[in-house]
């Protein structure tokens, strides 16, 4: 018995391992992409570049970035259907205090 109350206190003591770079739906989000420099004339795929970019930065940096913040920046995003990886990198960086937040030249509905 006192082996079985023993196993909690080792789970708690373990690591937790760092998640994923979530996955978001950036199709979704793209599809909806507004110029916002009318010299754009393919904002859908301005769109698509900038998030594949954004998420390949965010993963260099992910496990580094506290669970906490991550998750509270991935849950901002999501707000109004239209998740971004420029978002959740804006948000961490702006957090942190590292590297500029990098700038859109698209714009998501309701944003």
């Amino acid at each position: 018995m006192l082996r079985l109350a023993a196993i909690p206190l080792f789970l708690l003591a373990t690591p937790v391992v760092a998640a994923e770079v979530p996955v978001l739906d950036i199709q979704s989000t793209c599809k909806a992409a507004v110029a916002l420099d009318p010299s754009d004339t393919a904002p859908q795929q301005t769109c698509m570049k900038e998030e594949t970019e954004a998420r390949a930065d965010l993963a260099k940096q992910w496990d580094a970035v506290a669970e906490p913040l991550r998750r509270r920046c991935v849950e901002e995003t999501s707000v109004g259907g239209y998740p971004s990886y420029v978002e959740v990198l804006t948000c961490i960086q702006t957090a942190t205090g590292t590297d500029a937040p990098r700038k859109s030249s698209y714009r998501r509905p309701g944003r």
